[in-house]
């Protein structure tokens, strides 16, 4: 992967369980469980976002999960940099754990109005569980999708 590491943003949540829980020694264990596994799956302190623009590229780089209750995170600034005309964008997906249809949507979204506006945005460096996925879905088709920042790079030259 490209170094991108020098105007690195760090916006992750923060928040863990035991934050949310509280003191919880007066509970029982299995309230203690139910809610650590319900808050663990609500809760998601690890995402973090990379944006930075490199020449005539825009690269973001989200780390973890991209779903409704990080999406704002990266909606706001990939919108922005869509609607520049001839804008192109490199969305790196290396260290994304997974998408949800709201992340999705927003990424489709921008997708349209780059190009919309002559630009081009391009996906790149997937794990073979999303990549799958959106070959699935016929995201291929409509996506512009490459395996490495390198070949993203040279498509839109």
């Amino acid at each position: 992967m490209t170094n991108i590491n020098e105007s690195t943003t760090h916006i992750g949540q923060g928040l863990t369980p035991q934050d949310l829980r509280g003191n919880s020694e007066e509970q029982d264990f299995d309230v203690d469980q139910i809610l650590d596994s319900a808050l663990n799956h609500v809760v998601d302190s690890s995402f973090d976002l990379i944006h930075k623009q490199r020449g005539e590229f825009t690269i973001f780089a989200p780390k973890g999960r991209v779903n409704n209750a990080t999406i704002k995170h990266l909606k706001g600034r990939l919108y922005q940099a869509a609607d520049e005309p001839g804008c192109k964008i490199i969305l790196n997906l290396r260290y994304v754990d997974s998408i949800d249809s709201v992340g999705l949507g927003v990424l489709i979204t921008a997708h349209k109005n780059a190009v919309a506006r002559g630009g081009m945005v391009v996906f790149t460096d997937m794990n073979d569980r999303i990549f799958k996925t959106m070959k699935m879905l016929y995201m291929d088709r409509f996506l512009n999708m490459e395996s490495t920042m390198k070949r993203a790079i040279e498509l839109m030259s």
